[in-house]
């Protein structure tokens, strides 16, 4: 993968990294198991391809089996002072279909619609042999970006920690199969990713790419749908393979960031001032924003839950927001006085913690969901959560409206193409 060389050779192709935008030789045949990266950015270009389609397909039938199990079986039964009340996954639906619409259709997006179309799709191509269409490769690039069952889960563990202050808990089939289901959703969703998909409808790659120069110097556009690369103009070009009309660089990309950036700081703000549930006992209401939760759970001796509720809703959230104001800031230096690798890192960092921060909005979501013990105890949502999930939407957005490639650009070139 050496910079230097300008040519491609039989046995090897020059591919644009869609991270720094920098021409990379890769082999044609890739060694089984190996891992390639970007030499300037770090970039993985090629991944291990270790497993088959057809045994993707296995596994996500199997998750498909166990989701099916989780949510139709009795998932857990809490007992207070005499009274018991058994709920499963189905019951959080109709629970916010009543009272939190906007919350009942977030979470069903995140944690049971996009995992659907990325294991059906998986079943569809890796047992049956079906060739998907561009619209479907399209729902599935976006579902496979925004899936968060991984979230949910860890949501329902932390839950856990928060019912058994409250009541007896004693769990059913529905919950295992439902921790079942996440692994091998997981697994689905590590080894089978939206360019293995794209690949199989088209060959993505430029055969006059050079090593060594940019994209952008050489005339070629990255798709950031589909992530063919292609020759371009200054007022963009529609891609070959999947149909989007792409630029140089994102347009707009730092005014579409910071604009966005605003809003999830606005919205910040409600989100941990005002309660995100209220706990009716025995009649008495009260309210309990964030900062009460992790309070409570610390003086239940939850310390480690504690931290994980302070770190995934207090500090990442604004995190996020500086490091992407950070970045935002050091485009505006030339070019040498930036620090490349470090300003990726700190972007990649971004995109891997942004979804992580919705734990608190699914824990408050199980709860209002379970603890309905009729005139004992109730929980409900508060608007803080509203609050909450609207500041990680528009923070996991920002993330994406801004380009990376622009890091490595002269001053300017990001704005004007």
């Amino acid at each position: 993968m050496s910079e230097e060389k300008q040519g491609p050779s039989s046995e090897s192709y020059v591919e644009i990294c869609h991270c720094c935008d920098m021409g990379v030789t890769l082999p044609t045949k890739p060694e089984p198991g190996k891992v390639y990266r970007c030499p300037r950015c770090g970039a993985v270009l090629i991944r291990a391809k270790e497993y088959s389609l057809q045994t993707v397909g296995i596994m996500a039938l199997s998750a498909l089996i166990m989701l099916f199990a989780a949510l139709t079986q009795p998932f857990m039964t809490l007992e207070q002072f005499g009274v018991s009340n058994g709920m499963s996954l189905y019951n959080v639906l109709t629970t916010l279909r009543l009272d939190w619409g906007g919350l009942l259709y977030v979470f069903m997006a995140v944690t049971l619609f996009m995992p659907l179309v990325v294991l059906f799709l998986a079943v569809a191509v890796g047992l049956l042999g079906i060739k998907p269409t561009l619209f479907t490769l399209k729902t599935f690039s976006f579902c496979h970006r925004y899936c968060m069952v991984d979230v949910f889960i860890v949501g329902v563990l932390i839950s856990l920690i928060k019912l058994t202050s409250l009541a007896h808990v004693s769990f059913h089939f529905g919950f295992f199969s439902a921790i079942i289901f996440s692994v091998m959703m997981a697994w689905c969703w590590m080894h089978f990713r939206p360019a293995r998909l794209w690949d199989l409808r088209a060959h993505g790659h430029y055969h006059g790419a050079l090593a060594g120069k940019s994209g952008y110097e050489q005339g070629l556009i990255v798709c950031r749908t589909c992530g063919a690369q292609y020759p371009g103009s200054e007022n963009g070009a529609v891609c070959p393979r999947c149909g989007r009309v792409n630029h140089y660089r994102n347009p707009a990309a730092i005014q579409k960031t910071c604009a966005l950036l605003i809003s999830a700081t606005i919205l910040y703000l409600p989100s941990n001032l005002y309660p995100v549930m209220y706990t009716d006992l025995l009649g008495a209401n009260s309210g309990s924003n964030i900062i009460d939760g992790v309070v409570a759970l610390w003086n239940m001796n939850s310390r480690f839950v504690a931290l994980v509720i302070l770190i995934a809703s207090i500090f990442i959230p604004i995190l996020k927001i500086l490091m992407l104001v950070f970045l935002v800031y050091n485009l505006k230096k030339p070019k040498e006085d930036r620090q490349g690798n470090r300003l990726v890192f700190i972007y990649r960092l971004v995109e891997y913690i942004g979804k992580w921060s919705m734990i608190d909005v699914f824990v408050v979501i199980i709860m209002s969901s379970v603890v309905r013990i009729g005139g004992l105890i109730t929980i409900n949502p508060g608007f803080a959560i509203v609050a909450f999930c609207a500041v990680v939407i528009l923070t996991l957005i920002s993330a994406e409206q801004f380009d990376s490639r622009m890091i490595w650009d002269r001053r300017g070139n990001c704005e004007q193409h």
